[in-house]
């Protein structure tokens, strides 16, 4: 009996949407939080969206965070003082 690949690569090629998906959503924070890097005597302040920090992040997320920004706008709102 032959054995085709053809069965993997479909379930391979229809996992990896839903990996991205799921790694976007374990990752995002849209509320943001402040986050500080030391780079010698000075201190680097930032604005993040992930769990995760760096400029990768937002560059591998970026088509989805534009849909996610679509779909809940509130969500993404920086609330800044006291309720």
């Amino acid at each position: 009996m032959k054995r085709h690949a053809a069965p993997i690569l479909a379930v391979v090629l229809l996992l990896l949407p839903v990996l991205y998906v799921g790694s976007y959503l374990a990752l995002v924070t849209p509320e943001g939080a402040i986050t500080h890097t030391f780079q010698g005597n000075s201190v680097r302040i930032g604005w993040h969206h992930y769990r995760v920090s760096g400029t990768w992040i937002g560059n591998v997320f970026w088509p989805l965070e534009q849909i996610d920004r679509k779909v809940r706008p509130g969500a993404w709102e920086i609330k800044l003082g006291s309720p």
